[in-house]
């Protein structure tokens, strides 16, 4: 009798197994579409909000209309929708799958004064919200920074960051401002906080070359011009001041009067957006010292006036003919501030466009900002122009890039505890002297029998100008490798 032999083999069952395993796991999704609006409470379109599908890995961003679209495979169930923005409270809404295809859902975002849901990257971990970190961080975006109509970046601050301290050290348009986050955190070093421009640590050093003080045995420089002057605020999307722990965590020791993070724009998806900005600057003199209008030198009014009436001359002590004759000597009272002040004009423009693909985005701006000071033949001018690109080369590799060329230029006048100081010179000689007097040659004379400064001579003669040229770049890769990693 002939046997036959059976034989089994397990991986043709196994493979059928798999099979119905990823059918049947995938059975209830469906291809669908979600779009909608993002608006603010004024029905104003909001550009680059983040849009989250929770417990997923798919998101977009509004474009410059405010529109947002999201295709994505998911099975039927309810959904949390997030919505986040730069100054805006986060916001969730429900969005129930069913068996369509096809869901609109529009969101009105809300302001956040204090921001305290916006995303931190404090360096110790990847990132959490202002409430969760307990340490002192603040953040401005764009709208903010603007308000003002601030001529740099520091000014744009000053009034609207807690806890710092921002002070103009000088009246003249680019005039040096000092900051302080933490008091003074030095002896002889510098209490300036660390400044950085799109991830790049800038220098904030200066000094103005007359603007010295004579102490007898030295002079010593003081600050002249803050750096910062040179970043154009409309071009700035964000800035970040951060204090404590959240700095020192990043940047060590370099960080122990705090940091200054100012984030430029970038490029959005969508299709080239132009912006252009101008406006006209008007400056006057607030409020000048009270001038001296008495009608004699050095002698009391009243005095004067009782030896006019009577004719008579007072008896007892000082009370010489030479002493008289200086009590009643009658000269003109001149203001000074009419030979130095002046009502100034400035303009600041700005255009830029943006726009880009899911591949490419790009931002680039010029601007063009000159504003005269209120003494005269003082002002400050910056021309700028700026590139930041952003390029995905593929799902692991991606690259992005930025270069801000700017020229700078001032004409100033030495102040400060200086002794040719217009301000000061009109502050220590009598009024009396008529300063726009000339000698046979036409050259301003020295003001009073000691040869005091003239500040008139100050103003047409002393030429003290400082230009800058000054490129800011930067660059960075980031790779993917596998999933959850980035380098």
């Amino acid at each position: 009798m002939k046997k036959t032999k059976i034989i089994h083999s397990s991986w043709p069952c196994k493979l059928f197994l798999f099979v119905c395993t990823i059918l049947v796991g995938s059975w209830g999704y469906a291809q669908i579409t979600i779009k909608g609006r993002v608006t603010d409470k004024n029905k104003q379109e909001k550009t680059g909000i983040s849009v989250l599908v929770l417990n997923t890995n798919f998101g977009t961003a509004t474009d410059a209309n405010g529109n947002y679209s999201i295709t994505a495979p998911l099975k039927q169930g309810n959904y949390l929708i997030q919505f986040s923005g730069v100054g805006f409270k986060t916001t969730k809404e429900t969005l129930k799958i069913t068996e369509e295809t096809n869901y609109t859902l529009n969101a009105t975002l809300t302001d956040d004064p204090l921001g305290l849901d916006q995303v931190i990257v404090t360096g110790t971990s990847a990132g959490t919200t202002k409430k969760q970190l307990g340490s002192y961080v603040s953040s401005l975006n764009a709208s903010q920074l603007t308000k003002g109509a601030p001529s740099n970046a520091l000014q744009a601050l000053q009034g609207k960051t807690p806890g710092a301290q921002i002070i103009q050290n000088s009246g003249d348009p680019a005039g040096g401002l000092s900051v302080r986050l933490r008091g003074i955190s030095s002896i002889s070093s510098s209490s300036e906080p660390l400044y950085i421009v799109d991830g790049v640590i800038v220098s904030n050093a200066t000094t103005r070359v007359t603007n010295t003080s004579y102490d007898g045995n030295n002079t010593t420089g003081n600050i002249g011009q803050n750096r910062l002057v040179d970043i154009n605020p409309a071009d700035i999307e964000r800035i970040e001041v951060l204090n404590g722990a959240a700095a020192a965590a990043i940047y060590g020791s370099r960080a122990n009067a705090g940091v200054v993070q100012i984030f430029t724009k970038r490029g959005k998806t969508g299709k080239p957006v132009i912006s252009f900005s101008t406006s006209i600057i008007f400056s006057s003199l607030r409020r000048s010292v009270e001038v001296n209008q008495s009608p004699t030198k050095f002698g009391p009014l009243g005095l004067t006036q009782d030896i006019i009436a009577t004719g008579k001359k007072p008896t007892g002590p000082n009370t010489s003919i030479d002493t008289l004759s200086t009590i009643i000597t009658p000269v003109n009272r001149y203001n000074y501030n009419d030979y130095i002040f002046r009502k100034a004009l400035g303009t600041d423009n700005n255009i830029s466009i943006s726009g880009g693909t899911d591949k490419t985005k790009y931002f680039a701006s010029a601007s063009y900002y000159k504003n005269e000071g209120i003494i005269k033949n003082t002002d400050f001018q910056r021309y700028s122009f700026r590139l930041n690109l952003d390029q995905t080369i593929n799902n692991t590799l991606s690259f992005n890039a930025g270069i801000n060329f700017i020229n700078s230029k001032t004409n100033e006048k030495p102040d400060g505890n200086s002794f040719f100081s217009p301000l000061n010179s009109i502050n220590i000689i009598g009024n009396f002297h008529d300063i726009q007097t000339r000698d046979a040659l036409g050259n301003i004379k020295a003001v009073g029998e000691r040869g005091r400064v003239n500040p008139v001579s100050v103003i047409e003669d002393i030429k003290q100008q400082q230009e800058t040229n000054r490129v800011l770049a930067n660059a960075g890769i980031k790779f993917k490798p596998i999933k959850g990693l980035s380098i």
